[in-house]
């Protein structure tokens, strides 16, 4: 089987794309061997999530070489993990370097999936580096918040850099809102992201139970 790199990735801080992270880890991990990586090194959350000490040594340690992947990685029931480790003085840098790419391809020998938190798009490019080194990118989308402008400008900027979106995840939906969330809406962010309504089955109008 073809081994796949996922980077997930959003515009902002706070649009849930940690929690589409664990979610997908956990989906894949019940049919393949499964590693989600923790590679936003300036705001990393994967610790909190699974109650781990921010202490805990990580990616930032791997990279550097004073630590093992192997004694470093968490194994959890459905896939494993790997937190950030350090907050480094210098995330971009420690991302670009060889020792990272080598790090990505030698876990891809032991894991069929590999899930990369990463930083937002917006002010930092450390998503379009790790992205370069994914099979593709998941966008997230926090709905009824994030701007649409805002969102298209992100994923640009991983297409012009020559990496693929492998699709959009509209995230935190507030189903109560009714309307809010109707034919119109949902197939107002499918256009921003260049599907029409013909093309997606979001695009079928929704019906009140």
């Amino acid at each position: 089987d073809e081994k796949k790199v996922f980077v997930i990735t959003s515009s902002i801080p706070n649009e849930g794309k940690s929690t589409v992270a664990t979610n997908l880890g956990a989906a894949l991990g019940q049919l393949n061997k499964t590693l989600i990586i923790d590679a936003d090194l300036r705001r990393p959350s994967l610790a909190k999530t699974f109650e781990h000490t921010s202490t805990h040594v990580g990616l930032s340690e791997c990279i550097a070489g004073t630590c093992n992947a192997s004694d470093a990685i968490i194994h959890k029931d459905e896939f494993d993990v790997l937190l950030a480790g350090a907050i480094p003085p210098n995330p971009l840098e420690l991302i670009s370097t060889d020792k990272f790419k080598q790090l990505i391809a030698t876990l891809s020998e032991e894991y069929d999936n590999i899930i990369i938190d990463s930083p937002p798009t917006q002010s930092v490019s450390d998503a379009l580096v790790l992205s370069a080194l994914a099979t593709g990118v998941i966008y997230v989308v926090k709905a009824d918040s994030t701007n649409h402008a805002l969102a298209q400008k992100g994923i640009e900027r991983i297409l012009q850099a020559g990496n693929k979106v492998l699709g959009v995840v509209l995230n935190k939906v507030n189903l109560s809102k009714g309307k809010a969330y109707d034919y119109e809406y949902l197939t107002g962010y499918y256009d921003v992201y260049g599907y029409s309504s013909n093309e997606t089955l979001i695009g079928e109008k929704k019906t009140n139970a």
